[in-house]
C-alpha cells in the first residue's frame, strides 16, 4: 500500500510539473512577442533618427551655403569638396 501512495504522490507532482511547464511556455511565447514588437519599434526609431540626422545635415549645409554665398566663396568650395568626397565614399561602399 505504501508504494501505491508513493506512485500517486509522484503522479500528482508530475501533473503539477507538466502544468507549470505549459504555463511557462505560454509566458515565454508572450515575452517573445513583446521582444519582437520592441525590436520592431526600435528599428523604426533607428530609421527615424537616421532620417532626422540627414535632414539636420541638409539644413546645416543649406545654412552654410547661405552664409557662404554672402561671405567667402572659398568656404563654399571646401564644403562642396567635402560633399563630393562623401558621395565618392558612398559610391565606393555601394560598389563593394
Amino acid at each position: 500500500m505504501e508504494s501505491l501512495g508513493l506512485i500517486e504522490q509522484f503522479a500528482g507532482k508530475f501533473e503539477k510539473f507538466i502544468y507549470l511547464y505549459k504555463e511557462l511556455r505560454k509566458d515565454n511565447e508572450k515575452l517573445k512577442d513583446v521582444v519582437d514588437k520592441l525590436n520592431f519599434e526600435l528599428s523604426k526609431k533607428d530609421i527615424l533618427i537616421k532620417e532626422l540626422e540627414h535632414k539636420l545635415e541638409i539644413s546645416t549645409l543649406a545654412e552654410t551655403f547661405t552664409v557662404s554665398s554672402e561671405g567667402s566663396s572659398q568656404e563654399a568650395k571646401i564644403k562642396i569638396n567635402n560633399i563630393v568626397r562623401e558621395i565618392d565614399n558612398c559610391i565606393a561602399l555601394l560598389n563593394r
